[in-house]
Order: structure tokens, then C-alpha cells, then sequence
């Protein structure tokens, strides 16, 4: 039986709809998951061998703005979770979804051997449960874990403040015919739909891939691109020329290997 976290996310809920589409069992854990004995509760009475662990704080600005609860939820959540799977007498299969936020921004595709530096808090917390994650499957053989460094995803379900949703709401508020203010327009990142991703995880959880693998197109993409590829007119950009620019975009050729594509 597959478990899942964070099953009302973009994530969760496109997860639960093509596991349900393959037949796959699946249950999915609906309580807090700052409540260690729910998740064991939940482990052991559904009998639960693979935990797909998607509960998050995700949003940067969210995180950014509500820093403690981030860490509970990201960091702490993480820890219940293993502490819930050490009480289990069975193997488990976990799959952890990170973050390219992990990585230090870079001109280059990222590999998963690159250099570490979360860009932001958001990053921070994935990489600490990351390593509290890798540290607990070399002392434990019955874990099996894959960490799936998830870049950036856009869908039509997910809401402000990510970047997708909140375009879409100002294309539709804002007069399109004066100067469209853009963050981060020269930052560049790589871009997949929701629904691949998802299709992904789904892959590398039904092989049991054992391991840190990115999730991406493996294709770069600056931010005003991205804006103009989706915008329903011709838009005149006001630009920050002096703005930081940053760059997160993968290398996914481990990813097509484990999955022996050509994408």
C-alpha cells in the first residue's frame, strides 16, 4: 500500500488521481503531520510499505513570511515521519519531494552532484530534512529512500502566490497595454507541467529507485519568456536591469537513465 502526504496539494491530489487511473492502491494521510502518533497510527493500521511525502510549506513567500511554522512543518514533520516509520517491523519505501531550491543558483544545468547552498529558507528546510532523511537509510537498511529534487512545475490548480496563478490573475486585473512590472525577469529556470511530474514520481516510485535524482525537463527558460509564452497579448515590460539574477535549471540525464527515456 502507497501512502501519501500532503494528498490536498497540486501534487498530492494529481498523484491520488493517476494512482487511482492505474489501480494502484493508495491511502492518504489526512491529519497534521506535526502529530507523530497519527502518522504511526496511519502507517501501521493501513498497512503502509511506500510513503510518498509531499507535505510542505512550499511557497517561498509563504515560507519567508511564516519562518517558524515552515520549520515545523518541513523540518519537524520530516522527523515525525521517520520517527513514526522506526516503530514500523517492516521494510519502508519512502520518496522525499525536494527542491531545486537546495542547490546554489548556476549558469550550468545542475547536476545531483552539484554544490549545495539553499537560495532561500524554503530551500533550507528541504535540504535539513534531506540530510536527516540520508543520514537515518545508512543506519537503517529497511529504508528505502529516493529524493526527488522537484524544479519549478506550473498548474492550473495551483493558486497565488507561485508564479503560474499569480500571472494569470494579473493578466486578467492589470491594463496590459502599460508597462507589466516583472521580478526575476532574467533569472532563468526549468519549467515542467504538474501532471509530469507527477507521472515521474509515479515511475520512480513504482521501480523503488534508490537515490537523489532531479524531476525537470532539463530545459532553461528565462522568467519574461516564460511570462511572454503564456500572456494572452504583446507586452511591454518594465525591467529592473540592475535586479540579482539567478539560475536554477537541470541536468536530467540520470533521471532518463533510471527511466531509460530520451525526453
Amino acid at each position: 500500500m502507497i501512502g501519501i502526504t500532503g494528498s490536498k496539494g497540486v501534487l498530492g491530489r494529481i498523484i491520488c488521481q493517476k494512482l487511482e487511473s492505474k489501480n494502484i492502491d493508495f491511502s492518504t494521510f489526512n491529519d497534521d503531520i506535526r502529530n507523530e502518533t497519527a502518522i504511526f497510527n496511519w502507517l501501521k493500521s493501513d498497512e503502509i510499505n511506500y510513503v510518498i511525502h509531499l507535505a510542505s510549506k512550499v511557497a517561498v513567500s509563504d515560507v519567508e513570511n511564516n519562518i517558524a511554522e515552515a520549520y515545523e512543518v518541513n523540518v519537524s514533520g520530516t522527523i515525525n515521519l521517520v520517527k513514526a516509520i522506526g516503530k514500523l517491523d517492516h521494510s519502508m519505501g519512502v520518496f522525499y519531494a525536494s527542491t531545486s531550491h537546495v542547490y546554489e543558483s548556476s549558469s550550468l544545468p545542475l547536476k545531483e552532484t552539484d554544490l549545495i547552498n539553499p537560495i532561500n529558507s524554503y530551500g533550507l528546510t528541504k535540504r535539513i530534512s534531506e540530510l536527516l532523511l540520508l543520514d537515518y537509510s545508512t543506519k537503517n537498511k529497511s529504508l528505502n529512500l529516493c529524493i526527488g529534487r522537484i524544479f519549478s512545475f506550473y498548474h492550473e490548480s495551483q493558486n497565488p502566490p507561485f508564479l503560474y496563478p499569480n500571472l494569470l490573475n494579473r493578466f486578467q486585473c492589470e491594463d496590459l497595454s502599460k508597462p507589466f512590472k516583472l521580478f526575476g525577469a532574467n533569472s532563468t529556470r526549468d519549467f515542467l507541467y504538474a501532471e509530469a511530474v507527477c507521472d515521474r514520481i509515479i515511475d520512480l516510485v513504482i521501480i523503488n529507485h534508490v537515490g537523489i535524482v532531479n524531476i525537470a525537463s532539463g530545459k532553461s527558460t528565462k522568467i519574461i519568456d516564460f511570462v511572454k509564452s503564456i500572456s494572452p497579448v504583446e507586452l511591454i515590460f518594465d525591467i529592473d536591469e540592475t535586479e540579482k539574477v539567478n539560475h536554477l535549471n537541470a541536468d536530467i540525464s540520470l533521471l532518463n537513465k533510471i527511466l531509460k527515456t530520451n525526453e
